[in-house]
């Protein structure tokens, strides 16, 4: 599976170690920035990101960002993307079977490697649940329209 990663200043590091560990378990790993710890602006590489994946070049995306919640915000403004802002392998679990949730949003702050690593690996293996919840994420993708 292609991957498309991004973060800011916040989330650069914990993003490095990420690609690490996703490329160990065998994704490829576009990393769309940024490239250093420098102050930079969350909505370019969210939407570097968000874009990709809603193009179809990548399946699924990943943003870093201290809180999370910048690149959540700015993600979903893309048509064809659904953000989910994760910190557990149960919201994890949840935003793939109930929402079908295409892009993984962490917050540096709280999600330490190691937890990231369980709610990333929870997020790709678990499969959209379809039936009821297919009409729910219609639903969803109309409002952008």
């Amino acid at each position: 599976m292609k991957i498309a990663i991004g973060a800011d200043h916040g989330g650069f590091k914990l993003k490095e170690k990420l690609i690490t560990f996703l490329e160990s378990e065998g994704f490829t790993v576009a990393d769309m920035g940024t490239h250093t710890a420098e102050s930079c602006d969350y909505p370019v590489y969210a939407a570097k990101v968000a874009r990709a994946v809603a193009a179809g070049r990548f399946k699924r995306g990943i943003l870093i960002c201290k809180s999370g919640i910048g690149m959540s915000m700015a993600a979903n403004k893309i048509a064809g993307v659904r953000a989910a802002l994760c910190d557990d392998v149960g919201t994890a679990r949840l935003s793939r079977e109930h929402n079908d949730a295409n892009v993984l949003c962490l917050a540096a702050r709280k999600t330490p490697f190691k937890p990231a690593k369980k709610i990333i690996r929870t997020w790709l293996k678990t499969d959209f649940a379809g039936g009821r919840h297919s009409r729910r994420v219609k639903q969803m993708e109309k409002l952008l329209k």
